[in-house]
């Protein structure tokens, strides 16, 4: 991490590298349901498979979210042990890129399986990783509730000011 960096642009590192994890399923999604919509995108899979198509789909994408879930707390708790502040940042940046990757990844699968398909379900699949990008996305109040920064640190990150 860079020695003059601000708690203002750390905090827009992190929030580069969530909607930029985001940007690829979403465009493909969007443009995947809108050819759906207007009946240009016609299922590979016959309809009686679809359901055998999003089982699977929707267990692997709740194991990995699950998973990462529990890894991102593990490389969290590490972070708040940590007596460096800039050491935490890194650490907890770590941590934001391995849970957005992980998300991405879910969600280009849901998406994967709605071209395959074209089955709804996909769709409300999708949406849920959506969400799940949205309420996790990193804000300066986040950074330092999930860190439990105390003092001059928490003062750092919500005024975005200079980190010594």
């Amino acid at each position: 991490m860079q020695s003059n960096l601000s708690g203002r642009t750390y905090l827009q590192k992190l929030q580069t590298f969530t909607y930029g994890t985001l940007a690829l399923p979403l465009l493909l999604f969007i443009y995947l349901y809108l050819e759906s919509s207007v009946d240009r995108l016609e299922a590979l899979l016959p309809a009686e498979y679809h359901l055998f198509a999003f089982i699977p789909t929707l267990f692997v994408c709740s194991i990995q979210l699950v998973w990462t879930t529990r890894k991102f707390e593990s490389m969290r708790k590490e972070a708040i042990s940590q007596t460096s502040f800039v050491k935490k940042l890194t650490l907890y940046q770590k941590a934001n890129q391995f849970r957005f990757i992980n998300y991405a990844i879910a969600a280009t699968l849901s998406t994967i399986g709605f071209y395959f398909t074209n089955f709804q379900p996909f769709a409300v699949l999708f949406t849920i990783m959506i969400v799940l990008f949205s309420i996790s996305n990193p804000t300066a109040r986040r950074i330092v509730n999930e860190l439990r920064l105390k003092g001059q640190e928490k003062q750092i990150i919500l005024s975005g000011s200079e980190i010594s």
